[in-house]
């Protein structure tokens, strides 16, 4: 592990981004993104050793950017570091937290229920009805498996790409092109319930 840099080059280093100087903040992240990422692996154990990184890259390039954000007054520049990199490292948690919940509501894709557009199960009594038979024979042959799988109360999305040959899109289009299929079913449906 490579020590924090003394107070003295400490004082040198940051002067030098203040002033400008062309290497300065090649020899500003060289002296402190390693001590830095040791000290954040050190006090955050199971943390992502690329949000380690991650944080301590924001922390050192936030005082290359911006010297001022920096207040020598308020204390030293690795107690700086070490509380930028700290706050960068949680909001960076926060954020892949905040990530993981939308994926995970993102993998069930559901119609409301209860909002008066979907037929319930008496208006759709049987599907041998004529008007539902003949919907059900217009049904192209990449509807037909979803229909099959709303019938088994299927709800997720993986199961509905599949059987589009949707599963390699990207999760957000592949859960509106799922929820769009089957919506345009249950209108379909739905009219005809309504006819009857």
């Amino acid at each position: 592990m490579k020590d924090w840099p003394d107070p003295d080059e400490c004082a040198a280093l940051y002067q030098g981004l203040l002033t400008g100087g062309a290497v300065a903040p090649s020899d500003f992240a060289a002296a402190f993104l390693d001590p830095l990422v040791a000290f954040l692996r050190g006090t955050r154990h199971g943390a992502d050793d690329h949000a380690l990184h991650t944080a301590a890259e924001e922390a050192v390039l936030s005082v290359i950017h911006r010297p001022a954000v920096y207040d020598p007054a308020r204390g030293t520049i690795v107690a700086f570091l070490r509380m930028a990199a700290t706050a960068d490292l949680n909001n960076l948690r926060t954020k892949e937290a905040r990530h993981q919940r939308n994926r995970e509501d993102r993998e069930c894709v559901e119609l409301a229920d209860g909002d008066g557009n979907t037929p319930t199960s008496d208006e759709l009594r049987s599907f041998d009805h004529p008007a539902l038979a003949e919907v059900l024979a217009a049904l192209d042959p990449t509807e037909r498996p979803v229909f099959e799988l709303m019938r088994t109360g299927e709800r997720r999305t993986e199961a509905y790409a599949a059987v589009l040959g949707i599963t390699g899109w990207p999760a957000e289009e592949r859960a509106r092109e799922v929820k769009r299929v089957k919506e345009r079913i249950m209108k379909r449906l739905q009219r005809a319930a309504e006819a009857l």
